[in-house]
């Protein structure tokens, strides 16, 4: 069976033929599993009925690589989760995702797999903000540090941390970690986030790629404390607390990370004005950081000049706009000032150009002009700001 890759829908037939067949089938039609549920599961979903096969007692035999488990709303994963998963250790688990999690019972139960997922390497999820759910609740009754070690982790959507960042990075041990998405609030939001980051420096977190909402002070100190960073990218957060200085990053930045820097996002702030890259912010980071291939900026209407001094980075591909104020009109006057510097000669790469977390035009040359599909954040494959890999699976494009 060396090729039974190539093969999978004859595979599924073999299975049905008899008890020694799906035994023998069965371990490589699960390698990697794809759940998504548009909403609440019904007691007699046919389709989770058919993969009930994760609880079973057999799931020891299973050469399952890749878990992704996307539920709709009001829906958290509980079927997979209760009783509580074991991952037996013969179960090479490389890649997991959950996403729309709202139950805690839910995270306990992964937490207890997690102590025997020994390869596990990326590792995703994504909590309802309503659930008020809290990461210790994950490693609470881990005693001793994970056995993997994660090259990739992305948390979003939980309150806090709920017990010191010393203490997260003691049961996941950072040292390999290269991709870290860090999105929590309100609760840590309103602590000295400080902590945090004089922690991750303790732990010797080294990121090539960073994304979080924490750009409170600390943070300046911690993206000092090594360098190769490929993509710096702060996202809206809703804190009341006084923020780094958007100059005193792009300076952290230019002295450690611009021979690797590619991407760069400085979106933190919601509902402020006052925090918009002006036209002497725009020409700092210009002349700092000239081989941005990504940029992500606020602004609050259309500023002609910081839009012509943006464009200049030689190598831009995408352009990310968080609008202050969103308005499909001002949209369109954006674009038309973007095409109209492109066809002057400005920014001879740029491909994409999207408006805050939703939508996305792709350039088109010869002649210069917008196509007439509109794709999504986060399903723009070849790039960072617009993909998101909790998506790859169910992806739509231009």
């Amino acid at each position: 069976m060396e090729n039974v890759q190539e093969y999978r829908a004859d595979l599924a037939k073999l299975a049905r033929v008899s008890h020694e067949l799906n035994d023998l089938a069965t371990p490589y039609l699960y390698q990697t599993v794809n759940f998504h549920s548009p909403g609440r599961i019904k007691p007699d979903d046919q389709l989770l009925s058919q993969l009930d096969i994760l609880g079973n007692l057999h799931f020891n035999k299973l050469r399952l690589r890749c878990l992704r488990i996307r539920m709709g709303t009001d829906c958290t994963p509980k079927p997979f989760f209760r009783p509580t998963l074991h991952l037996h250790t013969t179960v090479k688990l490389r890649v997991m995702h959950l996403t729309q999690v709202d139950n805690v019972v839910v995270l306990q139960s992964l937490g207890v797999a997690l102590k025997d997922a020994t390869e596990l390497e990326r590792l995703s999820i994504w909590a309802d903000d309503r659930a008020e759910l809290s990461i210790s609740s994950l490693v609470e009754d881990w005693h001793k540090p994970a056995p993997f070690r994660l090259r990739s982790l992305d948390i979003r959507g939980f309150s806090d941390i709920g017990i010191p960042a010393k203490s997260m990075w003691a049961a996941i041990p950072p040292t390999k970690l290269r991709e870290l998405t860090l999105e929590l609030g309100p609760s840590l939001l309103v602590q000295d986030p400080t902590e945090f980051w004089d922690a991750s420096v303790e732990a010797d977190l080294r990121p090539l790629r960073l994304r979080v909402n924490l750009g409170t002070r600390g943070i300046q100190e911690f993206i000092s404390s090594f360098s190769g960073l490929e993509a710096f990218h702060l996202v809206p957060s809703d804190t009341l607390q006084p923020m780094e200085p958007i100059r005193v990053l792009v300076d952290a930045l230019r002295r450690h990370h611009a021979s690797t820097l590619k991407v760069l996002g400085l979106s933190p702030f919601l509902g402020g004005s006052k925090y918009v890259l002006d036209v002497p912010d725009i020409k700092y980071l210009v002349g700092a950081l000239p081989d941005i291939e990504e940029l992500r900026l606020n602004q609050a209407s259309l500023n002609r000049e910081v839009m012509q001094i943006a464009l200049l980075l030689p190598r831009l591909r995408v352009a990310q706009i968080d609008l202050v104020h969103e308005d499909p009109a001002t949209e369109s006057i954006f674009l038309d000032f973007i095409v109209y510097l492109l066809r002057k000669g400005y920014a001879r790469n740029l491909t994409y150009v999207a408006f805050d977390d939703t939508t996305v035009r792709e350039i088109r040359r010869n002649p210069i002009r917008l196509s007439d599909g509109v794709s999504r954040v986060g399903y723009v494959g070849g790039t960072v700001l617009l993909n998101e890999e909790v998506f790859d699976w169910v992806r739509t494009s231009f």
